[in-house]
């Protein structure tokens, strides 16, 4: 994969530019980007459609033609996605509600793990797809049984050090973090409207895995938070506004009645983010 690869269904629907308080975004704010003959979506999560027999999760026919990520960016990405989808069983687990947990685990095991597999070896990183299988093998038969926080936490801890073997220098560079963070949430903005239907979240998965990923992306912009409102105080502002606004169109793991925010304003939003890098 010779180049970051972008989401391009994200802006395809809006004929207007989304301002946040009183900042106007440029006029191309919203040009789809052509890069390889693939979309981010492929890699990722973002305009997952028509997942083969989980007819429920509408979107996520892509994903399983994953190629392989070559750049620290897009390897640290699909890590942030990993992360997001297993906040979101986390959250469900927390909850009680059991049923829907083992599809944000079948992600990580049976799709995203595969793009990051060769950069985990070159890395040195110690497999862990062992344990999101079992993970996700419990899920489907136990998912209220004891052991799967156990795995949970084993696996989180195993994408820990899968980041943490991403060259230091990189980790602790708000435009490295900053990328990687806006790649992961334009896929939750991609999931979000894929969610919607009629003014109404008809696919519940989507919309639990955008939190996610909008939650991890906010857990990770604190690492590198201080360095930016250090070195831009202006942008470090807009990014935290727009994070914070961007959260309230997700009260909580379960969706409410009608969409807080439409499409096109967390569209906006994080491109507010992303200009501001």
């Amino acid at each position: 994969m010779s180049s970051r690869i972008k989401t391009i269904e994200l802006f395809l629907s809006l004929s207007l530019v989304t301002a946040v308080g009183t900042q106007t975004l440029p006029s191309d704010a919203y040009e789809t980007e052509e890069t390889t003959t693939e979309t981010y979506s492929l890699m990722a999560q973002g305009g997952e459609g028509g997942e083969g027999g989980e007819g429920a999760e509408g979107g996520e026919g892509g994903e399983g033609a994953a190629e392989s990520v070559d750049s620290d960016e897009d390897y640290m990405t699909v890590l942030g996605l990993m992360k997001g989808h297993l906040l979101a069983a986390e959250e469900l687990i927390a909850a009680g509600n059991y049923e829907q947990v083992a599809p944000h685990i079948s992600h990580p095991a049976e799709k995203l793990y595969s793009s990051i597999e060769p950069m985990l070896a070159e890395k040195g990183v110690e497999e862990f797809k062992p344990t999101l299988n079992q993970l996700y093998d419990l899920a489907q038969s136990a998912p209220d049984s004891s052991e799967m926080q156990d795995l949970l936490d084993q696996s989180q801890t195993s994408i820990d050090s899968a980041i943490a073997a991403i060259p230091e220098e990189q980790l602790n560079s708000p435009e490295f973090v900053l990328n990687s963070m806006v790649e992961m949430l334009k896929n939750a903005a991609a999931e979000y409207e894929a969610a919607i239907a009629n003014e109404q979240f008809a696919e519940v998965v989507q919309y639990q895995d955008s939190r996610g990923f909008v939650l991890y992306a906010d857990e990770l912009y604190q690492t590198v938070a201080e360095q930016k409102s250090q070195e831009d105080p202006e942008g470090h502002q807009v990014i935290t506004e727009s994070l914070a606004e961007l959260k309230t169109a997700w009260p909580s793991i379960e969706p409410p009645e009608t969409p807080i925010k439409e499409p096109s304003e967390v569209y906006g939003l994080v491109s507010q983010i992303e200009f501001n890098i």
